[in-house]
């Protein structure tokens, strides 16, 4: 699930610039406008490219209006110089963040005071960070898994933490399930939409309707957690 970088085909279009084509066999046409400002449309392998230039033409309005409110987002994406007084996302809240001298760790992490990075980590404070993100990820995550397994109907799987920036979560065939350190910036009851997702999958390897039932049998305003990804994911970095 999330959102991952499409392969596809780089196109432009007029009236609306550049876009991103992809084929599949698919049998309609979607169109979407990504969270970093890009247009995406998914189209039957055959389709000529001039029908989907039409609907670009026939949905320019929209598109316009979507990528109006996507580059507002975009523009308000955290840009961290690692200086006290900045704030930095853990499980939904935005925390305070100091450099500090002679601190035992690189980084520490204080519900009260938040974060401290020692001045001798601070060019690298970006690796710092996501390594302590990592670590935290892993941790909560292992057990969030543990709890809805069960839940969800199905065993305990391997657990992987990725670096993947547009995917939040994936299934394997062979029974893996893998997540985002980045995840661990978003609330407590996203993380655990995305936990249910991806173990839902061991059941459902697909977006079906059976699939979506074995979700809301656990999340049952799943929508409400999902949209939240979808509107805000962007903002979930260092």
């Amino acid at each position: 699930m999330g959102m991952r970088k499409p392969d596809g085909e780089q196109r432009t279009s007029p009236v609306t610039g550049a876009y991103v084509l992809v084929r599949s066999r698919r049998r309609t046409i979607g169109l979407e406008v990504r969270p970093d400002a890009t247009i995406l449309v998914r189209a039957p392998v055959r389709t000529p490219v001039w029908y989907v230039e039409s609907l670009l033409r026939e949905k320019a309005g929209w598109i316009e209006d979507k990528l109006t409110k996507a580059r507002s987002h975009v523009s308000l994406l955290p840009r961290h110089d690692f200086l006290t007084g900045e704030r930095f996302r853990y499980l939904g809240r935005e925390w305070p963040f100091v450099v500090v001298a002679f601190q035992e760790t690189a980084l520490t992490f204080d519900e009260k005071t938040g974060f401290s990075l020692d001045m001798a980590a601070f060019d690298r404070g970006e690796v710092v960070f996501e390594e302590w993100y990592r670590a935290q990820a892993r941790e909560l995550l292992a057990e969030r898994v543990h709890h809805y397994a069960p839940l969800v109907g199905v065993s305990v799987p391997r657990l992987r933490i990725t670096g993947a920036k547009r995917r939040w979560g994936s299934c394997s065939t062979s029974g893996t399930v893998g997540f985002a350190w980045r995840l661990i910036m978003a609330p407590m009851d996203v993380v655990d939409y995305v936990v249910v997702h991806e173990l839902a999958h061991l059941r459902e390897m697909n977006h079906s309707s059976r699939f979506w039932e074995v979700v809301a049998g656990v999340i049952p305003d799943h929508s409400t957690r999902r949209r939240w990804l979808k509107d805000h994911g962007g903002m979930l970095t260092i």
